[in-house]
Protein backbone atom coordinates (compact mmCIF):
# COMPACT_ATOMS: atom_id res chain seq x y z
CA UNK A 1 0.00 0.00 0.00
CA UNK A 2 0.98 3.64 -0.12
CA UNK A 3 3.55 4.89 2.40
CA UNK A 4 3.50 8.40 3.85
CA UNK A 5 6.25 9.66 6.16
CA UNK A 6 5.88 12.81 8.26
CA UNK A 7 9.24 13.94 9.64
CA UNK A 8 11.27 16.97 10.62
CA UNK A 9 13.95 15.78 8.15
CA UNK A 10 16.69 15.33 10.78
CA UNK A 11 17.40 11.68 9.93
CA UNK A 12 20.91 10.59 10.96
CA UNK A 13 20.90 7.26 9.10
CA UNK A 14 19.62 8.41 5.72
CA UNK A 15 22.27 6.36 3.89
CA UNK A 16 20.91 3.15 5.45
CA UNK A 17 17.40 3.58 3.98
CA UNK A 18 16.99 1.45 0.81
CA UNK A 19 16.72 3.66 -2.27
CA UNK A 20 13.65 1.86 -3.67
CA UNK A 21 11.78 2.17 -0.36
CA UNK A 22 12.70 5.83 -0.03
CA UNK A 23 11.60 6.57 -3.61
CA UNK A 24 8.29 4.77 -3.14
CA UNK A 25 7.28 6.72 -0.01
CA UNK A 26 5.65 10.11 0.12
CA UNK A 27 7.73 12.31 2.44
CA UNK A 28 6.26 15.33 4.20
CA UNK A 29 8.90 17.46 5.92
CA UNK A 30 7.83 19.74 8.77
CA UNK A 31 11.13 21.32 9.84
CA UNK A 32 11.56 22.57 13.38
CA UNK A 33 12.29 26.21 13.98
CA UNK A 34 16.01 26.69 14.77
CA UNK A 35 16.84 27.07 18.45
CA UNK A 36 19.89 27.03 20.73
CA UNK A 37 20.51 23.89 22.80
CA UNK A 38 23.22 22.87 25.27
CA UNK A 39 23.41 19.17 26.11
CA UNK A 40 25.38 16.44 27.86
CA UNK A 41 26.37 13.97 25.15
CA UNK A 42 27.87 11.11 27.18
CA UNK A 43 29.33 10.13 30.56
CA UNK A 44 32.07 7.51 30.82
CA UNK A 45 33.89 6.15 33.85
CA UNK A 46 34.55 3.06 36.00
CA UNK A 47 31.50 0.94 36.53
CA UNK A 48 32.68 -0.56 39.85
CA UNK A 49 34.84 1.21 42.41
CA UNK A 50 36.00 0.72 45.97
CA UNK A 51 34.98 2.90 48.88
CA UNK A 52 38.46 4.46 49.02
CA UNK A 53 38.76 5.04 45.26
CA UNK A 54 38.50 8.30 43.38
CA UNK A 55 35.81 8.26 40.69
CA UNK A 56 37.10 9.70 37.42
CA UNK A 57 34.29 10.63 35.05
CA UNK A 58 34.77 11.78 31.47
CA UNK A 59 31.85 14.05 30.61
CA UNK A 60 31.20 15.05 27.00
CA UNK A 61 29.01 18.11 26.50
CA UNK A 62 28.32 20.53 23.65
CA UNK A 63 25.97 22.94 21.94
CA UNK A 64 23.89 22.93 18.77
CA UNK A 65 21.74 25.45 16.96
CA UNK A 66 22.16 29.22 16.62
CA UNK A 67 23.63 30.96 19.64
CA UNK A 68 22.48 34.43 20.64
CA UNK A 69 24.65 37.14 22.04
CA UNK A 70 23.61 36.55 25.65
CA UNK A 71 26.36 35.73 28.17
CA UNK A 72 24.10 32.97 29.57
CA UNK A 73 24.87 30.88 26.47
CA UNK A 74 28.66 31.04 26.95
CA UNK A 75 29.19 29.26 30.30
CA UNK A 76 27.43 26.69 32.46
CA UNK A 77 27.87 24.78 35.71
CA UNK A 78 28.59 21.07 35.45
CA UNK A 79 26.94 19.42 38.46
CA UNK A 80 27.18 15.83 39.70
CA UNK A 81 24.56 14.65 42.21
CA UNK A 82 23.26 11.40 43.68
CA UNK A 83 19.97 10.88 45.52
CA UNK A 84 19.50 14.64 45.66
CA UNK A 85 22.93 15.24 47.25
CA UNK A 86 25.28 17.51 45.31
CA UNK A 87 28.70 15.89 45.03
CA UNK A 88 30.63 18.16 42.66
CA UNK A 89 30.22 21.42 40.75
CA UNK A 90 32.57 23.14 38.35
CA UNK A 91 32.23 26.04 35.96
CA UNK A 92 32.77 25.11 32.31
CA UNK A 93 32.90 27.11 29.10
CA UNK A 94 30.52 26.00 26.37
CA UNK A 95 32.14 25.44 22.97
CA UNK A 96 31.24 27.50 19.93
CA UNK A 97 29.98 24.30 18.27
CA UNK A 98 30.35 20.55 18.55
CA UNK A 99 31.24 18.48 21.61
CA UNK A 100 34.12 18.75 24.11
CA UNK A 101 35.18 16.48 26.97
CA UNK A 102 36.22 17.32 30.51
CA UNK A 103 37.17 15.21 33.53
CA UNK A 104 35.37 15.25 36.87
CA UNK A 105 37.01 13.79 39.98
CA UNK A 106 35.12 12.95 43.16
CA UNK A 107 35.89 10.57 46.04
CA UNK A 108 33.67 7.52 46.28
CA UNK A 109 33.38 8.18 50.02
CA UNK A 110 31.20 11.22 49.24
CA UNK A 111 28.42 9.06 47.81
CA UNK A 112 25.39 8.88 50.11
CA UNK A 113 25.23 5.09 49.94
CA UNK A 114 27.33 2.06 49.05
CA UNK A 115 26.26 -0.57 46.56
CA UNK A 116 24.53 0.43 43.34
CA UNK A 117 23.82 4.12 42.84
CA UNK A 118 23.04 6.47 39.95
CA UNK A 119 24.87 9.75 39.38
CA UNK A 120 23.03 12.65 37.77
CA UNK A 121 25.50 14.62 35.60
CA UNK A 122 23.88 17.86 34.47
CA UNK A 123 24.52 21.30 32.95
CA UNK A 124 22.99 24.01 35.14
CA UNK A 125 22.60 27.72 34.57
CA UNK A 126 22.45 27.62 30.78
CA UNK A 127 19.70 29.42 28.86
CA UNK A 128 18.71 26.88 26.19
CA UNK A 129 15.34 26.03 24.68
CA UNK A 130 15.49 22.26 25.31
CA UNK A 131 16.16 21.29 28.97
CA UNK A 132 15.41 17.55 28.53
CA UNK A 133 18.93 16.78 27.23
CA UNK A 134 20.83 18.84 29.81
CA UNK A 135 21.65 15.80 31.95
CA UNK A 136 22.64 12.14 31.79
CA UNK A 137 22.59 9.31 34.32
CA UNK A 138 25.60 7.12 35.12
CA UNK A 139 25.19 3.92 37.15
CA UNK A 140 28.05 2.52 39.25
CA UNK A 141 28.63 0.19 42.18
CA UNK A 142 30.64 1.04 45.30
CA UNK A 143 32.06 -1.82 47.39
CA UNK A 144 33.71 -1.40 50.81
CA UNK A 145 36.89 -3.12 49.60
CA UNK A 146 38.25 -3.73 46.10
CA UNK A 147 37.74 -7.28 44.86
CA UNK A 148 40.93 -7.25 42.77
CA UNK A 149 44.21 -5.63 43.85
CA UNK A 150 47.02 -5.32 41.30
CA UNK A 151 50.48 -4.82 42.81
CA UNK A 152 53.01 -3.75 40.18
CA UNK A 153 56.69 -3.27 41.03
CA UNK A 154 57.84 -1.82 38.73
CA UNK A 155 54.84 -0.82 36.58
CA UNK A 156 55.06 -1.30 32.82
CA UNK A 157 52.84 -1.46 29.75
CA UNK A 158 51.75 -5.01 30.53
CA UNK A 159 50.42 -4.09 33.99
CA UNK A 160 48.76 -0.95 32.61
CA UNK A 161 46.76 -2.88 30.02
CA UNK A 162 46.10 -5.68 32.51
CA UNK A 163 44.52 -3.28 35.02
CA UNK A 164 42.30 -1.71 32.38
CA UNK A 165 41.17 -5.06 30.97
CA UNK A 166 40.55 -6.59 34.40
CA UNK A 167 38.20 -3.73 35.26
CA UNK A 168 36.28 -4.38 32.03
CA UNK A 169 35.99 -8.17 32.04
CA UNK A 170 35.94 -9.09 35.75
CA UNK A 171 33.02 -6.73 36.56
CA UNK A 172 34.44 -6.08 40.04
CA UNK A 173 36.31 -3.12 41.60
CA UNK A 174 40.01 -3.15 40.68
CA UNK A 175 42.64 -1.13 42.54
CA UNK A 176 46.13 -0.77 41.10
CA UNK A 177 49.06 0.04 43.39
CA UNK A 178 52.51 0.65 41.93
CA UNK A 179 56.02 0.91 43.36
CA UNK A 180 58.85 2.27 41.22
CA UNK A 181 61.73 1.36 43.57
CA UNK A 182 63.04 -2.24 43.45
CA UNK A 183 62.42 -2.84 47.19
CA UNK A 184 58.80 -1.58 46.92
CA UNK A 185 59.22 0.65 49.96
CA UNK A 186 56.83 3.37 48.70
CA UNK A 187 53.54 2.54 47.03
CA UNK A 188 51.31 4.86 45.05
CA UNK A 189 47.79 4.64 43.70
CA UNK A 190 48.05 4.23 39.93
CA UNK A 191 44.94 6.34 39.30
CA UNK A 192 45.84 9.39 41.40
CA UNK A 193 49.61 8.87 42.04
CA UNK A 194 48.98 9.59 45.72
CA UNK A 195 51.23 7.89 48.25
CA UNK A 196 49.64 4.86 49.94
CA UNK A 197 50.87 3.72 53.38
CA UNK A 198 52.26 0.22 53.64
CA UNK A 199 49.53 -0.73 56.11
CA UNK A 200 46.83 0.21 53.65
CA UNK A 201 48.52 -1.84 50.93
CA UNK A 202 48.67 -4.82 53.27
CA UNK A 203 44.99 -4.37 54.21
CA UNK A 204 43.92 -4.23 50.56
CA UNK A 205 45.88 -7.38 49.70
CA UNK A 206 44.50 -9.26 52.72
CA UNK A 207 40.84 -8.47 51.95
CA UNK A 208 40.90 -8.83 48.15
CA UNK A 209 39.35 -11.83 46.43
CA UNK A 210 42.17 -11.75 43.85
CA UNK A 211 45.69 -10.32 44.18
CA UNK A 212 47.92 -9.84 41.13
CA UNK A 213 51.63 -9.76 41.98
CA UNK A 214 53.51 -8.38 38.96
CA UNK A 215 57.25 -8.05 39.50
CA UNK A 216 60.12 -9.78 41.24
CA UNK A 217 58.68 -12.48 43.54
CA UNK A 218 61.06 -11.35 46.31
CA UNK A 219 59.27 -7.97 46.37
CA UNK A 220 56.03 -9.59 47.54
CA UNK A 221 57.55 -11.91 50.15
CA UNK A 222 55.89 -9.93 52.93
CA UNK A 223 52.38 -10.39 51.53
CA UNK A 224 50.19 -13.38 52.41
CA UNK A 225 46.94 -12.97 50.42
CA UNK A 226 43.97 -14.94 51.67
CA UNK A 227 42.28 -14.97 48.26
CA UNK A 228 43.33 -16.15 44.82
CA UNK A 229 46.68 -15.05 43.43
CA UNK A 230 47.90 -14.32 39.90
CA UNK A 231 51.70 -14.26 39.71
CA UNK A 232 53.48 -12.40 36.92
CA UNK A 233 57.21 -12.88 37.66
CA UNK A 234 59.75 -10.61 36.00
CA UNK A 235 62.94 -12.30 37.18
CA UNK A 236 65.00 -14.91 35.29
CA UNK A 237 63.50 -14.16 31.91
CA UNK A 238 64.75 -14.93 28.44
CA UNK A 239 64.29 -12.37 25.67
CA UNK A 240 63.21 -13.27 22.15
CA UNK A 241 60.18 -13.85 19.97
CA UNK A 242 58.09 -16.46 21.75
CA UNK A 243 55.03 -17.82 19.93
CA UNK A 244 52.16 -19.25 21.96
CA UNK A 245 50.28 -22.47 21.41
CA UNK A 246 47.51 -24.07 23.51
CA UNK A 247 48.01 -27.40 25.24
CA UNK A 248 44.54 -28.77 24.48
CA UNK A 249 42.49 -29.77 27.51
CA UNK A 250 42.65 -27.17 30.28
CA UNK A 251 40.22 -25.22 32.50
CA UNK A 252 40.46 -22.29 30.03
CA UNK A 253 40.08 -24.29 26.83
CA UNK A 254 36.46 -23.19 26.30
CA UNK A 255 37.32 -19.49 26.72
CA UNK A 256 40.17 -19.70 24.17
CA UNK A 257 38.28 -21.54 21.44
CA UNK A 258 38.54 -19.71 18.13
CA UNK A 259 41.77 -17.81 18.87
CA UNK A 260 44.11 -17.80 15.86
CA UNK A 261 47.40 -18.21 17.69
CA UNK A 262 49.58 -17.91 14.59
CA UNK A 263 48.18 -14.44 13.86
CA UNK A 264 49.02 -12.99 17.30
CA UNK A 265 52.17 -10.96 18.02
CA UNK A 266 54.85 -13.02 19.80
CA UNK A 267 55.79 -12.51 23.42
CA UNK A 268 58.93 -10.47 24.02
CA UNK A 269 60.22 -12.59 26.91
CA UNK A 270 59.40 -15.71 28.91
CA UNK A 271 60.38 -16.32 32.53
CA UNK A 272 61.97 -19.55 33.66
CA UNK A 273 59.15 -21.72 34.92
CA UNK A 274 59.56 -25.37 35.74
CA UNK A 275 56.97 -27.58 34.01
CA UNK A 276 54.60 -29.39 36.38
CA UNK A 277 55.13 -33.03 37.16
CA UNK A 278 53.03 -35.45 35.08
CA UNK A 279 51.71 -36.93 38.33
CA UNK A 280 50.61 -33.53 39.68
CA UNK A 281 46.88 -33.50 39.02
CA UNK A 282 46.40 -30.17 40.82
CA UNK A 283 48.45 -28.23 38.24
CA UNK A 284 47.57 -27.74 34.57
CA UNK A 285 49.29 -25.87 31.75
CA UNK A 286 47.10 -23.67 29.56
CA UNK A 287 49.60 -22.16 27.11
CA UNK A 288 53.09 -23.08 25.95
CA UNK A 289 55.61 -20.93 24.09
CA UNK A 290 58.43 -21.73 21.67
CA UNK A 291 61.19 -19.31 20.75
CA UNK A 292 61.00 -18.46 17.04
CA UNK A 293 58.68 -21.50 16.70
CA UNK A 294 61.66 -23.79 17.25
CA UNK A 295 63.01 -25.64 20.21
CA UNK A 296 61.19 -27.26 23.11
CA UNK A 297 57.96 -25.61 24.33
CA UNK A 298 57.98 -23.88 27.69
CA UNK A 299 54.98 -23.30 29.99
CA UNK A 300 53.68 -19.72 30.07
CA UNK A 301 50.24 -19.92 31.71
CA UNK A 302 49.94 -22.43 34.55
CA UNK A 303 46.98 -22.99 36.89
CA UNK A 304 47.11 -24.62 40.32
CA UNK A 305 44.12 -25.68 42.42
CA UNK A 306 44.45 -27.52 45.72
CA UNK A 307 41.68 -28.25 48.24
CA UNK A 308 43.48 -26.61 51.17
CA UNK A 309 44.58 -23.38 49.41
CA UNK A 310 43.14 -20.64 47.20
CA UNK A 311 43.54 -20.91 43.48
CA UNK A 312 46.79 -19.69 41.94
CA UNK A 313 47.88 -18.91 38.40
CA UNK A 314 51.22 -17.96 36.90
CA UNK A 315 51.61 -15.81 33.79
CA UNK A 316 55.28 -16.14 32.82
CA UNK A 317 55.51 -14.01 29.67
CA UNK A 318 55.74 -10.37 28.65
CA UNK A 319 54.56 -8.31 25.69
CA UNK A 320 50.91 -9.36 25.93
CA UNK A 321 49.92 -5.67 25.86
CA UNK A 322 50.75 -5.66 22.15
CA UNK A 323 47.71 -7.87 21.57
CA UNK A 324 45.42 -5.26 23.11
CA UNK A 325 47.27 -2.38 21.43
CA UNK A 326 46.91 -3.97 17.99
CA UNK A 327 43.10 -4.04 18.03
CA UNK A 328 40.70 -6.35 16.21
CA UNK A 329 41.06 -10.10 16.73
CA UNK A 330 44.24 -9.62 18.79
CA UNK A 331 42.38 -7.45 21.30
CA UNK A 332 39.58 -9.99 21.58
CA UNK A 333 42.14 -12.77 22.16
CA UNK A 334 43.76 -10.71 24.93
CA UNK A 335 40.40 -10.02 26.56
CA UNK A 336 39.46 -13.71 26.31
CA UNK A 337 42.68 -14.77 28.03
CA UNK A 338 42.41 -12.22 30.86
CA UNK A 339 38.68 -12.87 31.30
CA UNK A 340 39.29 -16.61 31.45
CA UNK A 341 42.00 -16.21 34.08
CA UNK A 342 39.89 -13.82 36.16
CA UNK A 343 36.79 -16.00 35.98
CA UNK A 344 38.73 -19.13 36.93
CA UNK A 345 40.53 -17.45 39.83
CA UNK A 346 37.44 -15.72 41.19
CA UNK A 347 35.34 -18.86 40.78
CA UNK A 348 37.24 -20.36 43.71
CA UNK A 349 35.17 -18.23 46.09
CA UNK A 350 31.56 -18.92 46.90
CA UNK A 351 29.78 -18.57 43.57
CA UNK A 352 27.12 -15.90 43.40
CA UNK A 353 25.13 -17.83 40.80
CA UNK A 354 24.25 -14.81 38.65
CA UNK A 355 22.48 -15.88 35.50
CA UNK A 356 21.96 -12.58 33.69
CA UNK A 357 23.26 -9.02 33.63
CA UNK A 358 22.36 -5.79 31.82
CA UNK A 359 24.32 -5.02 28.67
CA UNK A 360 24.03 -1.28 29.33
CA UNK A 361 23.10 0.15 32.70
CA UNK A 362 21.62 3.35 31.27
CA UNK A 363 19.87 3.98 27.95
CA UNK A 364 18.48 7.09 26.23
CA UNK A 365 14.80 7.89 26.33
CA UNK A 366 12.76 5.64 24.04
CA UNK A 367 15.23 2.75 23.80
CA UNK A 368 14.94 -0.65 25.45
CA UNK A 369 17.26 -1.92 28.18
CA UNK A 370 19.12 -4.94 26.84
CA UNK A 371 20.10 -7.96 28.96
CA UNK A 372 22.38 -10.91 28.31
CA UNK A 373 22.36 -14.45 29.68
CA UNK A 374 25.57 -15.20 31.62
CA UNK A 375 24.61 -18.33 33.54
CA UNK A 376 25.24 -21.97 32.69
CA UNK A 377 23.00 -23.92 30.38
CA UNK A 378 20.47 -22.71 27.85
CA UNK A 379 18.73 -19.36 28.46
CA UNK A 380 15.33 -19.58 30.08
CA UNK A 381 12.67 -17.02 31.10
CA UNK A 382 13.18 -15.41 34.49
CA UNK A 383 10.83 -13.30 36.61
CA UNK A 384 12.36 -9.99 37.75
CA UNK A 385 10.94 -7.19 39.89
CA UNK A 386 11.75 -3.53 39.19
CA UNK A 387 11.33 -0.90 41.91
CA UNK A 388 11.23 2.85 41.28
CA UNK A 389 10.18 4.98 44.22
CA UNK A 390 7.12 3.35 45.79
CA UNK A 391 6.12 1.46 42.65
CA UNK A 392 7.06 -2.14 41.94
CA UNK A 393 6.77 -3.71 38.51
CA UNK A 394 7.17 -7.44 37.91
CA UNK A 395 8.18 -8.57 34.44
CA UNK A 396 9.73 -11.56 32.70
CA UNK A 397 13.05 -11.58 30.87
CA UNK A 398 12.60 -13.78 27.82
CA UNK A 399 15.96 -14.57 26.24
CA UNK A 400 16.31 -15.53 22.59
CA UNK A 401 18.62 -18.19 21.17
CA UNK A 402 21.58 -15.77 21.42
CA UNK A 403 20.91 -15.11 25.10
CA UNK A 404 19.59 -11.56 24.62
CA UNK A 405 16.45 -9.97 26.09
CA UNK A 406 14.90 -6.50 26.05
CA UNK A 407 12.54 -4.53 28.29
CA UNK A 408 11.18 -1.01 27.84
CA UNK A 409 10.61 1.45 30.67
CA UNK A 410 9.67 5.13 30.98
CA UNK A 411 12.44 7.47 32.17
CA UNK A 412 13.57 6.78 35.72
CA UNK A 413 15.84 4.67 37.94
CA UNK A 414 14.91 1.02 38.47
CA UNK A 415 16.36 -1.32 41.08
CA UNK A 416 15.95 -4.87 39.83
CA UNK A 417 15.98 -8.16 41.73
CA UNK A 418 15.34 -11.67 40.48
CA UNK A 419 12.31 -13.42 41.95
CA UNK A 420 14.36 -16.56 42.66
CA UNK A 421 18.06 -15.80 42.51
CA UNK A 422 20.87 -13.52 43.71
CA UNK A 423 20.73 -11.08 40.79
CA UNK A 424 20.15 -7.47 41.80
CA UNK A 425 21.35 -4.08 40.64
CA UNK A 426 20.30 -0.76 39.15
CA UNK A 427 19.44 0.42 35.64
CA UNK A 428 18.34 3.85 34.46
CA UNK A 429 16.41 5.30 31.53
CA UNK A 430 17.46 8.86 30.73
CA UNK A 431 15.07 11.69 30.03
CA UNK A 432 17.65 12.76 27.44
CA UNK A 433 17.72 11.58 23.86
CA UNK A 434 19.81 12.58 20.86
CA UNK A 435 16.57 13.40 19.05
CA UNK A 436 16.00 16.41 21.28
CA UNK A 437 18.98 18.19 19.73
CA UNK A 438 18.46 20.55 16.79
CA UNK A 439 19.87 19.22 13.53
CA UNK A 440 19.85 20.27 9.89
CA UNK A 441 17.19 18.46 7.78
CA UNK A 442 18.77 15.66 5.72
CA UNK A 443 15.55 14.29 4.21
CA UNK A 444 13.78 16.34 1.51
CA UNK A 445 10.06 16.35 0.75
CA UNK A 446 8.90 14.26 -2.23
CA UNK A 447 5.55 13.12 -3.69
CA UNK A 448 6.54 9.45 -3.88
CA UNK A 449 6.03 6.94 -6.66
CA UNK A 450 2.40 6.79 -7.93
CA UNK A 451 0.46 3.58 -7.45
CA UNK A 452 -1.07 1.53 -10.27
CA UNK A 453 0.77 1.59 -13.60
CA UNK A 454 4.21 1.21 -12.13
CA UNK A 455 3.40 -1.88 -10.03
CA UNK A 456 3.88 -5.46 -11.17
CA UNK A 457 2.40 -8.61 -9.66
CA UNK A 458 4.92 -11.31 -8.69
CA UNK A 459 4.99 -14.49 -10.77
CA UNK A 460 3.79 -16.63 -7.86
CA UNK A 461 0.45 -14.74 -7.95
CA UNK A 462 -0.28 -15.82 -11.59
CA UNK A 463 -2.13 -19.13 -11.37
CA UNK A 464 -1.99 -19.94 -15.06
CA UNK A 465 1.82 -20.34 -14.87
CA UNK A 466 1.35 -23.25 -12.44
CA UNK A 467 -1.18 -24.88 -14.82
CA UNK A 468 1.21 -24.53 -17.74
CA UNK A 469 4.07 -26.04 -15.72
CA UNK A 470 1.95 -29.04 -14.62
CA UNK A 471 0.80 -29.62 -18.23
CA UNK A 472 4.39 -29.54 -19.47
CA UNK A 473 5.52 -32.08 -16.83
CA UNK A 474 2.57 -34.37 -17.68
CA UNK A 475 3.36 -34.19 -21.44
CA UNK A 476 7.00 -35.03 -20.79
CA UNK A 477 5.99 -38.02 -18.64
CA UNK A 478 3.64 -39.36 -21.33
CA UNK A 479 6.30 -38.98 -24.04
CA UNK A 480 8.93 -40.79 -21.96
CA UNK A 481 6.52 -43.65 -21.25
CA UNK A 482 5.65 -44.01 -24.96
CA UNK A 483 9.36 -44.04 -25.88
CA UNK A 484 10.17 -46.69 -23.28
CA UNK A 485 12.37 -44.34 -21.24
CA UNK A 486 12.47 -44.55 -17.45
Amino acid sequence: GPIAVVTDGAVSDLADIPADLLGHARVIVLPRAPFFDAFVAAVDGPRRVGARDTIRLKVSYGVAGPRGGSAATRTATLRVASDGHRLSTQRVALPDSGVVTTEVLLPASQLPRSGWTALDVRLDGVADAEPKDDGRAFVLQVNPDPSVVLLASPPDWDTRFLARTLADVARVPVRTLVAADPQARSWRDAATLKAVPAGEVQHAADHAALVVEAGDPATFAGFAPKGAVLLWPLARRQEGDWYLQPTGASPLAAELVGVEWDSLPPLTWVADLAPPSPTDSATSVVLMARRAKRGPPRPVVVLAERPDAPRRAVLAGGGLYRWAFRGGASTEAYRALIAGLADWLLAGRAPNGERFAPVTYEVPNGLAIRWRWTGPGAPRPLAVSFTTGARVRTDTLRFDADGAAELRFPPGEYRYAAAAGPEQGLVAVDVASDEWRPAAPALAAQPGRPEGGGTRAPLRDRWWLFVAAIAAFAAEWAWRRRSGLP
